[in-house]
């Protein structure tokens, strides 16, 4: 894989992404709670990150399909923080990851793609994984942490411990 030399399309969008998450609730985002992970998986995770941050597949029409992805993205989130999302954009949007989720297969790499798929559908683990990148991006200091210290995020199931006090939570 190379590393883009131009970085402009994924620091925008990490900038904003960055942004919407630190000033919204998980409860104000219901509608896009899925997108909003989406784009994160797709930023932060292990499978499209390297050490040295964010990189394209070899394969040029991988590449060409995570650059719309990323574009189509940055202009979801612009639209979303006027508050004019439509369905439309909705869909396209999760068409565009379904994309990703079949090149992440066809590259041998289903497990990936298994596990994103079940937390995803499950409304309790989505917020449960947008709430821990949150936590995770509270500690990183802004201004100099996220260039140069690249957070990699893998989603996962919450543990019975975390369970209980997210459900505690709810009820105080």
């Amino acid at each position: 894989m190379e590393i883009l030399r131009d970085k402009t399309i994924e620091q925008c969008l990490l900038s904003s992404l960055t942004d919407y998450l630190s000033k919204t609730k998980t409860g104000t985002m219901a509608t896009v709670r899925r997108n909003i992970l989406q784009m994160a998986i797709f930023l932060f995770g292990k499978e499209t990150t390297d050490r040295y941050g964010f990189v394209y597949s070899e394969k040029k029409d991988v590449a060409v399909q995570q650059k719309r992805f990323l574009i189509f993205s940055h202009l979801f989130l612009e639209v979303l923080k006027k508050n004019t999302i439509s369905e439309k954009a909705i869909a396209i949007h999760n068409n565009l990851w379904s994309q990703h989720l079949q090149h992440l297969a066809n590259c041998g790499n289903e497990k990936a793609a298994k596990r994103f798929i079940r937390i995803l559908e499950d409304r309790d683990e989505t917020v449960f994984n947008i709430k821990r990148l949150q936590h995770q991006l509270k500690s990183v200091d802004h201004k100099t942490g996220i260039e140069e210290n690249t957070i990699k995020f893998r989603c996962r199931k919450p543990n019975v411990f975390e369970i209980i006090v997210m459900k505690l939570r709810k009820l105080y």
